[in-house]
């Protein structure tokens, strides 16, 4: 009886929330919004569909009103509700709220068919609906699953008209990102409100035990603190070059958007193309600095698993040398690629590997425009491993005894100011030779001031079977 009673408790506090955030806090706001894009459809739009968005418009407020009288009327007696009424209001009002949206944005849909700027305004609306969607799942982790599937019908056909030809499937698959990112932020991490609920008097709990145990704790505390200010004064230099980092590629993806949202809106198109690919490129970007993080703490929290397959040497120095190609072009440097008979075989995982290359390769042709980059394959004897060495040779700068000495350390670049001329987190040195002692390798560095460098990787022949590792 207590569960079912706290099951019923629960419920009916979903339905009180829905109450609070759907019809209290933002609605003016999006009754507003609702109204105003018939008239910019009408006034944007050619032709008479701004009629199927007011008529949508209308029946979407007159249902909203329905729902909220009625709904304040069951507010007054969920109290004294049974388990099985309470459920069935809670079904109710979920149907109810999906119908809602369902006439809102069913015009929007049919937008995917009218002269452009159409498809924009049905897309945008469409966005917009999922944020108060996801704003408004308070009740069932499903729910966002009853009210979604017209807003994601939207975004796709919306985002594929907008694209045209050339780049419709790439704005549809847009549109299905902002509804994953929208059933995400719905979900929040809970199974349900329940959870939420929980959630909360579990924390209650936990505050007041924690308070019997704050003397005990605060020894221990400020212990862990100075350690911790200990640990973050490199990452605070990082932090420093790393905001600059993301803000260059961030604010090169809203720049660019803008412009296509105005060629859009002006209808003169002909370089989205362009914009478009530079948005891309931007986003790529920044997606590798933050797949960069993301792998230095999975490494340090022991996350990060590799394989171990007998792969082919050649095939992936040619592969990463392909790969570099175009950044080397830009700089002006050669890239040569040469192969010792007895480099064959050797133990690693691809993937890994690879980004290891990557890595060293990208350095290299950063750190020596208009110069020469050399990969050289050949087995090799280390710290008493039959090993295979991949020898990155670069005509660049050069790195002092000082700084060699603290280069595969995270977080730490060479010229950390930030007026420094190549760009970089200072986390793919660390990363690269982490990498390589979870595959039983290694990688040093060799280099001299004003004469170049030598980064070798150093992976295993094979792996004995207790998987001894190469590096100290």
């Amino acid at each position: 009886m207590k569960a079912q009673e706290l099951e019923r408790r629960h419920l009916a506090a979903g339905v009180r929330r829905l109450i609070e955030i759907a019809w209290t806090g933002h609605r003016p706001m999006r009754v507003a919004s609702t109204v105003l894009v018939p008239l910019v459809v009408a006034l944007a739009t050619p032709g008479y569909w701004w009629i199927l968005c007011a008529a949508s418009t209308l029946a979407g407020l007159a249902m909203e009103v329905i729902l909220y009288r009625w709904l304040g009327e069951v507010e007054a007696s969920l109290d004294g509700l049974k388990l099985t009424a309470t459920r069935k209001i809670q079904a109710q009002v979920i149907a109810a709220t999906a119908a809602i949206v369902t006439v809102y944005c069913l015009p929007y849909v049919g937008l995917a068919f009218s002269p452009a700027p159409g498809p924009a305004v049905g897309f945008m609306f469409a966005a917009g609906a999922a944020i108060v969607l996801a704003s408004q799942h308070v009740m069932t982790r499903n729910m966002i699953y009853y009210t979604i599937p017209v807003v994601a019908v939207g975004l796709v056909a919306n985002g594929a008209a907008m694209g045209g030809a050339g780049h419709g499937l790439l704005l549809g698959l847009m549109g299905l990102i902002v509804t994953g990112n929208a059933i995400a932020l719905a979900k929040g991490g809970a199974r349900s409100f329940s959870a939420l609920v929980d959630a909360q008097l579990a924390s209650e709990r936990d505050a007041a035990e924690l308070e019997m145990r704050v003397e005990e704790r605060t020894a221990e505390l400020a212990t862990a603190m100075q350690r911790a200010e200990d640990a973050s004064r490199a990452k605070s230099a990082f932090l420093a070059n790393m905001s600059h980092e993301l803000r260059t590629p961030l604010n090169a993806v809203i720049g660019y958007a803008e412009i296509v949202d105005e060629d859009l809106k002006s209808g003169d198109i002909a370089e989205s193309s362009e914009d478009v690919q530079k948005i891309r490129g931007a986003a790529r970007h920044l997606l590798l600095l933050i797949e960069e993080v993301l792998d230095l703490s999975k490494i340090e929290a022991g996350k990060l698993n590799v394989t171990h397959e007998q792969l082919e040497a050649s095939i992936m120095a040619g592969q990463a040398i392909a790969m570099v190609a175009p950044a080397a072009e830009k700089n002006g440097v050669v890239c040569d690629l040469v192969v010792e008979p007895d480099a064959n075989t050797f133990v690693g995982d691809p993937k890994r590997v690879q980004q290891c290359l990557m890595n060293l390769l990208s350095n290299a042709v950063k750190f020596s425009p208009n110069g020469r980059v050399l990969l050289h394959l050949t087995r090799a004897n280390y710290r008493d491993a039959d090993v295979l060495c991949f020898a990155v040779h670069d005509t660049g700068v050069g790195i002092g005894g000082a700084d060699l000495a603290r280069l595969f350390q995270p977080f730490v670049q060479v010229d950390a100011s930030k007026k420094r001329a190549h760009d970089g987190a200072g986390l793919g040195l660390a990363i690269t030779r982490r990498l390589a002692r979870l595959m039983g390798g290694d990688v040093i560095a060799e280099s001299e001031f004003g004469r170049g460098s030598v980064f070798s990787l150093y992976l295993p022949i094979e792996l004995s079977d207790g998987g001894a590792r190469i590096a100290a």
